[in-house]
């Protein structure tokens, strides 16, 4: 029995020295031979450059999508100035669809929030472009409103149909062609722009 004794605490013993014999041992390592630990501190290299560079690297592809500043051109009758997208072409054939508003705000929050802001309220920065910012569709240009419900879908069809390029030097977003490209369908046009619409009464 003395025998089991005098294994274990022999065993303890050995234990307890060896762990002491690491915890010097990094100690020693880290710290050398004095209680200051100086040797430890992280050491600071000073480069030549005290700042960073500026981030000049072309934005990401996914917000490089959509939307312009409006272009203005005078109206038939000779009146106010009506908003047209820089890309040519006419109506599409969502003006002659009823849209539903609800449907067409998860198509917006999905594809046009991004760049409009949720709602619509616009103010994303739009570097390059001449209005800096991109356009607010809430409340959206008083030139494309109209009592009128098809002539009020009519102007902002042709955006999403077409598509536009703001004006300015070199802007970083441009409103992509939703209809000509088929990324939204006609049914899916007329709810957003009836979506679009709901916010502007």
């Amino acid at each position: 029995m003395n025998d089991v004794r005098k294994y274990i605490y022999g065993a303890l013993v050995v234990f307890v020295f060896g762990l002491l014999a690491w915890v010097g041992f990094i100690f020693v390592n880290a710290c050398g031979f004095n209680t200051s630990c100086l040797s430890a501190a992280p050491k600071v290299e000073r480069t030549s450059i005290p700042t960073l560079i500026p981030a000049t690297l072309p934005a990401a592809d996914r917000f490089i999508k959509m939307i312009s500043t409006l272009e203005v051109t005078p109206s038939a009758s000779g009146g106010s100035e009506i908003a047209r997208p820089s890309n040519p072409g006419g109506p599409g054939p969502a003006v002659d669809l009823t849209g539903d508003k609800d449907a067409g705000k998860l198509v917006f929050e999905t594809n046009c929030s991004v760049c409009h802001m949720p709602q619509g309220v616009g103010g994303y920065a739009n570097p390059g472009s001449k209005d800096g910012t991109v356009p607010a569709l809430n409340p959206i240009n008083n030139t494309l409103k109209d009592p009128d419900y098809k002539t009020f879908a009519t102007n902002i069809d042709l955006f999403i149909e077409h598509g536009s390029k703001p004006a300015g030097a070199n802007p970083v977003f441009q409103m992509p062609a939703w209809g000509d490209l088929k990324i939204l369908t006609p049914q899916q046009i007329a709810d957003v722009i009836a979506y679009v619409i709901s916010l502007n009464p």
